[in-house]
């Protein structure tokens, strides 16, 4: 279940380092750790209630170090998991990473006895770039010579420092930036995709609907089901394990026992994550993962949703290296990380940060899964105001961290479906790029309902995830492709977020990395049942897709003995390969939109719904 509130359109600690105050002076033998952003006095005028931070406030940060042989890093993550090359399957260790891209331990091992002094607490990774510190504040202050404080920006919560942190030259020479010093909450409205409430569980809604249509069963057919295999969830909200056990029971699912366990990763909140609608979504992604690998083990990352939670979760995750595959269903738009940095609230390098980390998943072997969203191709943005109204800001932004180069991110589609809905008929005839605009007829003759239900409105905004990212390039697997930076594309809605009937048919061109990759059924009218709270549930979302592209992966790689690594080299070949692809293009141009991107007739690629569906059959057998 997709929710643009666990989008987090605020991201917390995404604005890193303010840089208010001029540097420090030579003589204390201190520098800048770590880039910051240029001046930013125009947003500390706008900074309201500014108070110090509790100086016993518990405080988390990543120290994030600089990294080695940063050039050869994408050439070594594609040489690994591609066929024909001679690196290929020889997955690193974390150790390994480290010895090539990290920091050696000569020099990681320098930071400890400094935080020491401080009486903070200090923990590094084994990929020798990042080491996590923990402290009450008023010794983070001492440590960084930083001023902790929290105020108000346009109303949404902040906490900064209005002194750069410091470091000793020696050990500042080292870092890349600091994370977690600045802090800065943006609240969103939520977009949940639950079609029903049930009593009792429907066959209809059943997770087999996704191992019959994509043809995963022939693989149980020979006793793959994910054993031997550690499957993880990166969430950022509460673990119920009887739900999902519950879910698996009355599914009548035979699972491992006691397969679920719990990582929990230090990290301040900077959204409020843990409400039911966070639970439910981390049930959901237990209980499909572990629905469709029913023999595999499930590792949960919990943190809070930071920019140190966020880096924290996946790094722990490839520091135990324990599971083969990933998924993980939260994100924001890209619109914000622009903005920040415009407001001189961003430093430039957070996406190179996870970047890193991510690299060093798919270097590891990693099968990682994002999200696509689900309000189609469009994001929202920080509007503007006339007198007391708020104007939306609503457009085709990307969406971060779905639009990574090192991921396989997971788009959404349509199944065949007849339905009545009061006195209205609606149909779709055949599987489809998931998008609410086939409910736009019955809109046209029943404004008066939609207009009247916000929540029959919201769906009407619904869709799979997708689109061209302005933050990371088109990566080398995607290069050549057809239908990869070019689209074709009809704007269903209009940036008042207004439905639109009839859209013309529109075709163009962008660059950068395109997102998703494949695609599964998503739409809520179509969806699955889940269990939270202790109710049934039907709901959809592309946050069901990763999960149950994650427990397919556990599949196969029980059945190949070895781990999948890093999809999309593969994935991209085969697709251009028609004897050997195991996709089915959705390439037509009408009836098959995410709300603005459709289908490229005859080109491999679309932004609606990448490379399209997966027969897993298939996939298994051509996937080396």
């Amino acid at each position: 279940m997709k929710i643009a509130k666990k989008w987090l359109i605020g991201i917390a600690s995404f604005a890193l380092l303010l840089a208010l105050v001029p540097n420090v002076q030579a003589a204390t033998k201190k520098k800048a750790a770590g880039k910051v952003p240029v001046s930013v006095n125009k947003v500390l005028k706008q900074l309201t209630q500014k108070k110090k931070v509790s100086p016993n406030k518990y405080i988390y940060l990543d120290v994030v170090l600089k990294p080695k042989n940063e050039g050869q890093l994408s050439d070594k993550v594609m040489a690994v998991n591609t066929p024909g090359n001679s690196a290929f399957k020889q997955f690193y260790t974390p150790s390994q990473f480290q010895g090539e891209f990290g920091q050696p331990a000569s020099v990681v091992g320098q930071y400890k006895p400094f935080f020491n002094k401080y009486h903070l607490k200090s923990q590094s990774f084994q990929n020798g770039l990042i080491i996590k510190v923990s402290g009450k504040a008023k010794n983070v202050n001492k440590a960084f010579s930083t001023n902790l404080q929290t105020a108000k920006y346009h109303s949404n919560p902040v906490q900064f420092s209005s002194k750069k942190p410091v470091m000793p030259a020696n050990l500042a020479a080292n870092v890349l930036t600091v994370l977690g010093i600045t802090t800065v909450q943006q609240s969103s409205g939520t977009l949940a995709k639950k079609q029903s409430d049930s009593s009792k569980v429907k066959a209809k809604y059943a997770p087999s609907k996704f191992t019959s249509r994509y043809q995963l069963q022939p693989l149980y057919d020979k006793g793959y089901k994910g054993q031997g295999q550690t499957l993880g969830i990166v969430t950022f909200a509460d673990v119920t394990k009887k739900d999902a056990e519950h879910y698996w029971q009355a599914e009548k699912i035979s699972t491992k026992p006691n397969r679920i366990s719990v990582k929990k990763i230090g990290s301040q909140a900077s959204v409020a994550t843990n409400d039911a609608i966070g639970r439910t979504e981390t049930d959901m992604d237990i209980e499909m993962s572990g629905a469709i690998a029913p023999q595999a083990n499930i590792r949960v990352y919990q943190a809070n949703f930071s920019d140190v939670g966020l880096v924290n979760a996946y790094a722990t995750a490839f520091d135990e290296n324990q599971a083969s595959s990933l998924s993980m269903s939260w994100g924001i738009s890209e619109y914000l990380t622009h903005y920040l940095k415009s407001q001189r609230l961003l430093t430039p390098v957070y996406a190179k940060v996870l970047n890193l980390v991510m690299a060093q998943g798919a270097l590891q072997g990693v099968s990682t899964f994002v999200s696509a969203g689900d309000t189609g191709a469009y994001n929202y943005g920080i509007g503007g105001k006339i007198g007391p109204f708020s104007l939306p800001n609503y457009s085709t932004y990307g969406t971060f961290p779905a639009d990574n180069p090192w991921v396989t991110t997971a788009g959404g589609t349509t199944l065949p479906f007849k339905r009545t809905l009061g006195n209205y008929q609606i149909s779709v005839n055949k599987e489809r790029a998931w998008g609410s605009d086939y409910l736009f007829d019955m809109y046209a003759n029943n404004r008066k309902l939609f207009l009247s239900n916000f929540s029959a409105y919201r769906q009407l905004l619904a869709g799979g995830g997708g689109g061209i990212s302005h933050i990371y390039g088109t990566p080398k697997y995607q290069e050549g492709v057809s239908g990869v930076n070019t689209f074709n594309a009809r704007e269903y809605v209009s940036n008042l977020m207004q439905p639109r009937l009839n859209p013309v048919l529109l075709s163009g061109t962008d660059y950068g990395r395109n997102y998703p990759d494949l695609s599964a059924d998503a739409d809520p009218m179509t969806g699955y049942q889940i269990y939270a709270a202790g109710k049934w549930q039907v709901a959809g979302g592309t946050s069901v897709v990763a999960p149950q592209f994650n427990g397919a992966t556990a599949v196969i790689n029980s059945g190949k003995g070895t781990r999948m690594g890093f999809w999309n080299p593969q994935i991209y070949q085969l697709a251009q390969d028609k004897d050997k692809t195991p996709f089915t293009v959705l390439d037509s141009d009408t009836n098959n939109s995410n709300l603005y991107y459709t289908g490229q007739p005859g080109k491999v690629y679309n932004q609606a719904t990448g490379l399209g569906t997966v027969n897993f059959e298939k996939l298994y057998d051509a996937y080396q």
